[in-house]
């Protein structure tokens, strides 16, 4: 009897195949059975005497197992006996998920146009001591809160503790499911700091920190970061010998090992908020004050005012908007422009929202710019909370100056457009009847003619001016397909890109003065053209695309990112 050994499993199937000279053999091994939960193996799938590669599908392993890399191919050729055998290889590295008794399940291989079942393979996976002891080496997750509401900040700082020398070669980040995500820290270079803890010396580097805002409630996951290293241990399997040179000894008796480090699943209780949610709330959760000014307090009619709305705080300044307010109907009223301004070097989120309203009044009087409210939920206390705007009296004098119909432009332009126009005539001439008494054949032909002329211009006028006032419809019918070939045609920065064909859609579709949008803007300018959930949908795919160039896990984003904006383009111009 062959006693196989303990490091390398190798199972054999052989199979007889009609269509082949010899049998079609299929290997499936493992280098090691018995390992920590930090430790990489290698998995193999050999095939002798086949005349093609092997196909598998390794989706159920992944339950227990993470690919560190692979699959990688391998083909060789050899004669025995004057016999040709080949041998055709699939390797895989990969490392363990859970501990205890984990199985490698029975797997579909495909050789040509047959298929096989592998066996199990059993594999011992401990938290204890393998190549290094568990306690030297080690990557955690710290968390500052487990319990929180919808919106509510999370700080979560990943740190790497290590007491033997090491190169970090790889490192993935989890995937945020759940949370709407503000990059806090992401090192350029990883840097190691001498720490003392529970009195053991330790290297500690700071690999990642981020704020995270449930958007949901329930029990949400924080999946792991995986971290691939390479590390220098000393090689105890080496035999000295009397000729060894103490000196080259300690190099020679030195190996490097690839590690893998995950950190522990967290899991988030994300309950509900109480009793007593204002009907206008509209996701605001943190401490925050709103104030609102007027450039001018006294105008004349058609001269342009600045409304300046500035919301100041700590939460989740990026997840909301203002509630719906509304001005006096006798003043016109341009898209706002609104800007977001954080301070750094803070874990907790704070800083400012800026809106800038220009108004043109168009009738003299005395109006009030009313209060603006924003309810909000304040975590400290637990309950919830209203700030409020003064109300804004402006007086509006009478002017001169004629109206001026324009859209995005800026208080400046709109004041210079006004005093541009000139007027060649106010007042109805005063036409001077005379009659003649004669009138030759020649003069009524030369009238004719000159009416012809001078009404012929008109005509033409009047067909450029109608072809040019459907240009906007057919742009709007056009939107849609122009879009689809912009983003088919995406390269370079994919989020920018697709920020900006979504914004030029919204303008050409929807007749928008200008396509130099933001979030903010396109919910309150197109509340009521959009179906309620297509927006909330929209809003949030280009919230993605303004912060998802920064965010972690942004390639796997990118990967669904264009199709996700024309499936929802295509249902907005359904519905619009």
């Amino acid at each position: 009897m062959i006693k196989i050994p303990s490091s390398i499993l190798l199972l054999t199937v052989c199979f007889g195949l009609n269509s082949y000279a010899f049998a079609v053999k299929i290997t499936v091994s493992v280098d090691e059975t018995t390992i920590s939960q930090s430790d990489v193996f290698t998995f193999r799938i050999e095939t002798k005497d086949a005349e093609s590669n092997p196909k598998v599908d390794i989706t159920p392993l992944l339950k227990n197992f993470s690919v560190v890399s692979g699959p990688s191919q391998q083909t060789s050729m050899s004669w025995i006996n004057g016999k040709m055998q080949t041998s055709r290889s699939l390797t895989w590295t990969l490392v363990p998920i859970n501990t205890g008794t984990l199985i490698i399940p029975s797997l579909s291989v495909s050789v040509g146009t047959k298929s096989f079942r592998t066996k199990i393979i059993r594999m011992m996976v401990t938290r204890g001591k393998q190549s290094t002891a568990a306690n030297d080496l080690f990557l955690t997750a710290e968390v500052d809160k487990l319990e929180v509401y919808p919106g509510e900040q999370i700080t979560v700082t990943y740190k790497l503790f290590t007491r033997v020398n090491l190169s970090i070669e790889d490192f993935d980040m989890p995937k945020f499911v759940g949370f709407w995500v503000e990059e806090l820290f992401a090192p350029n270079r990883i840097e190691f700091q001498k720490i003392n803890l529970k009195g053991v010396q330790y290297n500690v580097a700071q690999l990642y920190s981020a704020a995270l805002f449930p958007t949901k409630t329930g029990e949400l996951f924080l999946d792991q970061m995986k971290v691939k290293c390479n590390v220098t241990v000393k090689n105890k399997n080496r035999r000295r010998s009397i000729w060894d040179d103490p000196f080259f000894d300690s190099f020679s008796r030195q190996q490097t090992i690839t590690k893998v480090l995950l950190t522990d699943k967290t899991s988030i209780n994300v309950k509900p908020y109480p009793e007593g949610k204002p009907a206008d709330f509209t996701g605001a959760v943190g401490s925050f004050t709103l104030s609102a000014s007027a450039d001018m307090r006294s105008v004349k009619v058609n001269e342009a005012i600045t409304i300046k709305v500035r919301l100041q705080g700590t939460g989740n300044i990026s997840m909301f908007s203002l509630p719906e307010f509304e001005f006096p109907l006798s003043l016109e009223v341009f898209p706002p422009t609104s800007t977001i301004k954080k301070e750094p070097f803070r874990d907790d989120i704070t800083g400012s929202v800026s809106w800038e309203y220009i108004l043109i009044p168009r009738q003299e009087g005395k109006f009030i710019i009313p209060r603006i409210e924003l309810p909000f939920f304040n975590t400290e206390t637990g309950g919830w909370h209203r700030t409020t705007t003064q109300p804004i009296q402006i007086s509006i004098l009478p002017g001169k100056t004629p109206r001026v119909v324009s859209s995005g432009l800026t208080k400046e332009e709109i004041v210079l457009l006004g005093s541009d126009i000139r007027y060649i005539r106010r007042e109805i001439p005063k036409w001077v009847y005379r009659k003649y008494s004669i009138i030759s054949f020649e003069i009524l032909t030369l009238y004719g003619l000159s009416l012809i002329f001078f009404i012929s211009p008109g005509f033409i006028k009047n067909i450029q001016r109608n072809k040019g006032g459907t240009e906007n419809i057919r742009r709007s019918k056009k939107a849609l397909k122009t879009a689809m070939k912009a983003l088919n045609k995406t390269q370079g920065d994919i989020f920018s890109d697709a920020a900006r064909i979504q914004y030029r859609y919204l303008k050409d579709r929807f007749l928008l003065s200008t396509d130099n949008l933001d979030p903010l803007t396109v919910k309150s300018l197109l509340a009521h053209s959009i179906q309620d959930d297509e927006l909330e949908e929209l809003i949030q795919l280009l919230k993605i695309c303004d912060t998802g160039q920064y965010s972690p896990g942004k390639n796997a984003v990118e990967k669904s990112l264009i199709a996700n904006v024309q499936s929802l383009l295509k249902r907005i111009d359904v519905h619009a």
